[in-house]
Parts: structure tokens; C-alpha cells; sequence
């Protein structure tokens, strides 16, 4: 509980101040991720992506702004789930599991209350949710969340597809747009897979992590 109020207070002080609270908050999480061996730099290759794709569909500054700010944040409920479960060497358990899946309801209930974070504490909570309503915590289907939402979700599961885990070893690029592309209507938001797609045409910033 400590570390979970001393970070909510690191976030209210740095926000309210208006004064680099971004730089802040990258070196915290940071921080968090060089807990996970798997997920180091992981929130700042989401913000990346984000980024790209809140671009090709020419959202504002201000919108893009507070999407890179969740990406950052988006993990930041692993604070509350211990070390024996983030680096566990082998297959988790069901309900280790179901414990690693509670990290977006922490999450939310950190950031909630802090002012001037607009939506990010919503896209926090519903970054694990799916188009197709199969996704957790809560089940909500693509028309029930903002496109936001799975900008964020998207990104979040591109990065993931590109890093080693211990179950599977990072899919090729090749493998990633076909289980994109494959997956666009049901996991993923078809209008957020079109923008991805057009912004790595445009670009030619996919290959690769970070």
C-alpha cells in the first residue's frame, strides 16, 4: 500500500505542477518495468505506437498527448502484483492468471481521483478489453468504448507480439500483420488496424522494437 500511495501522490504532485511530469513519469515506469524482464522500454515502444496511429487519424495534439500519457501509465496496476507472478519462469496458473488480469481495475483505482488526466483513467481500465466484447475486465464490447481505448489495446498487443515471453519467442514482423489483420473485427478495432496498417506503409517504422 505504500508504494501504491506514494506513487498516486508522485502523479498528483507532478500534474498539478504542470512542470515535466512526463519525464517523471516515463523514469517511473521505468522503474516498474525493471521489475518484469519481459516488459522493460514496453511502455515507451506503446507510446510510440500510439502515437503513429493517433496520427494517421489526425488526432489533436492535446488527444495525442493524453494517449501517449496512458500508454505510460497503462501498466502502472503491476504495482500491485507481486514479483512471484510477474517473473514467474514458467506458464502461469489459472488463477495467477486471473491475478495478473486484476492490473487495469489497480490501475484505474491509482489514477482515478488525479486531476486534469481527462479520459486516461477510463483507457486504463479497458486496455485488456476486446471489439468483441471477450476481453477483461469487464467484458464491454468495440461500440460500448471509445476508439481510444484500442489505440491503446492495439499497441499494447504489437509490442507484445514483438518481445520474447517465456511461452513463445517474439513473432517475425510477417506473423504480427497477420495476426492483426486476421484478428481485426474481433480483438481489435477495424478502423485502429486500418490507421496501423496505413501509418507502416507511410513510414516504414514497423520492423522492429524500439
Amino acid at each position: 500500500m505504500i508504494i501504491i500511495i506514494f506513487t498516486r501522490y508522485t502523479f498528483m504532485l507532478y500534474i498539478e505542477t504542470k512542470s515535466k511530469y512526463m519525464e517523471t513519469i516515463e523514469v517511473l515506469m521505468h522503474a516498474l518495468e525493471s521489475r518484469d524482464k519481459y516488459t522493460e522500454g514496453h511502455s515507451r515502444n506503446v507510446a510510440r505506437i500510439v502515437e503513429m496511429i493517433a496520427r494517421e487519424l489526425k488526432f489533436s495534439e492535446s488527444k495525442i498527448e493524453e494517449l501517449k500519457l496512458a500508454a505510460y501509465l497503462h501498466d502502472v496496476g503491476k504495482i500491485g502484483i507481486s514479483d512471484a507472478i510477474l517473473n514467474k519462469p514458467g506458464k502461469l496458473t489459472e488463477e495467477e492468471y486471473n491475478i495478473i488480469k486484476q492490473h487495469p481495475e489497480i490501475g484505474y483505482q491509482i489514477v482515478k481521483n488525479i486531476k486534469d488526466l481527462g479520459r486516461i483513467p477510463e483507457i486504463i481500465r479497458y486496455h485488456h478489453e476486446r471489439y468483441d466484447g471477450k476481453g477483461y475486465p469487464t467484458g464491454k464490447k468495440g461500440e460500448e468504448l471509445g476508439i481510444d481505448v484500442f489505440i491503446l489495446q492495439l499497441a499494447d498487443s504489437i509490442d507484445a507480439m514483438m518481445t520474447d515471453r517465456v511461452y513463445r519467442k517474439a513473432l517475425s514482423q510477417e506473423e504480427i500483420m497477420r495476426e492483426i489483420i486476421t484478428n481485426s473485427g474481433k480483438q481489435f478495432h477495424p478502423k485502429v488496424v486500418e490507421a496501423y496498417l496505413r501509418a507502416c506503409e507511410k513510414q516504414k517504422s514497423c520492423k522492429e522494437r524500439g
